[in-house]
């Protein structure tokens, strides 16, 4: 990808370059963990969400759908509990970076619509290394992401300690067809959310309804339990529906 692209907005003025839109996000983040608590409202939440973002190239056209699918999330459960998301991410090599707690869906909407993506290499275990290092109670991580190149057997072994600290993993697996890669991660997925205790789920590049249903679902159960995945609105997609399901046999949050 060309860093020294340059788009237009709706204004049909300039739009900022990805390195520009790169440095101010990482200031963005940085200034969440500065910011001050009675403004970001976390200590309100009824659950704590880690959603975690593979930015790697491969899936910069599915980027929007995923930050469309974030924000309408909070609008799904605002009336059930709060919900607080700490927004991580990795692309490159070496960048994986987070954020701070919020429950704002503004700010959390703003901080994505920031994001690009930039070619390098998986970082899975290392988002879930912030998750086992996490200070706060969290109900769960969500990863977004379609392959894995992070070594199976690290991975395996971090699954298993979030499911020791009943920690699921909730994996939204983006998968195309005839993509090797993508096949090749299924198992792995499949198996970090089985032995955390967490459900998987795949859908489409082209899919926001699913994506959006997947994450409405999973922020209900954290906001309120099984309660919460009873009130949030019946999922239309057939993926929603079996991750509806799955977590119905779950234990609950709050049971935990």
């Amino acid at each position: 990808m060309d860093n020294k692209l340059i788009t237009r907005n709706g204004n049909n003025q300039p739009a900022k370059s990805l390195d520009e839109a790169w440095r101010l996000m990482n200031e963005a983040l940085e200034r969440l963990g500065q910011a001050d608590k009675k403004h970001g409202a976390a200590g309100r939440a009824g659950g704590r969400l880690i959603v975690a973002l593979d930015l790697t190239s491969s899936r910069a056209e599915s980027l929007r759908q995923a930050q469309k699918a974030t924000a309408q999330m909070f609008d799904a459960i605002k009336a059930m509990g709060a919900v607080a998301v700490k927004l991580a991410y990795y692309r490159g090599n070496h960048e994986c970076k987070a954020g701070a707690w919020q429950d704002d869906a503004g700010v959390v909407s703003r901080a994505m619509l920031g994001l690009s993506c930039k070619a390098g290499n998986t970082q899975i275990a290392r988002v879930l290394k912030l998750a086992l290092a996490e200070k706060e109670k969290l109900s769960g991580v969500v990863f977004i992401g379609d392959h894995s190149e992070d070594d199976d057997w690290e991975l395996d072994d971090l699954a298993v300690k979030l499911g020791h600290k009943r920690i699921p993993i909730f994996v939204f697996h983006e998968i195309r067809d005839q993509d090797s890669l993508a096949l090749h991660a299924q198992s792995i997925f499949e198996h970090m959310a089985k032995v955390s205790g967490g459900v998987y789920a795949e859908f489409r590049p082209d899919s926001g309804a699913i994506l959006r249903e997947l994450l409405s679902t999973v922020a209900a159960f954290s906001a309120s339990g099984h309660e919460g995945v009873k009130q949030v609105a019946q999922p239309v997609t057939a993926a929603a529906r079996q991750l509806r399901g799955s977590l119905l046999m779950l234990p609950a949050p709050k049971d935990k």
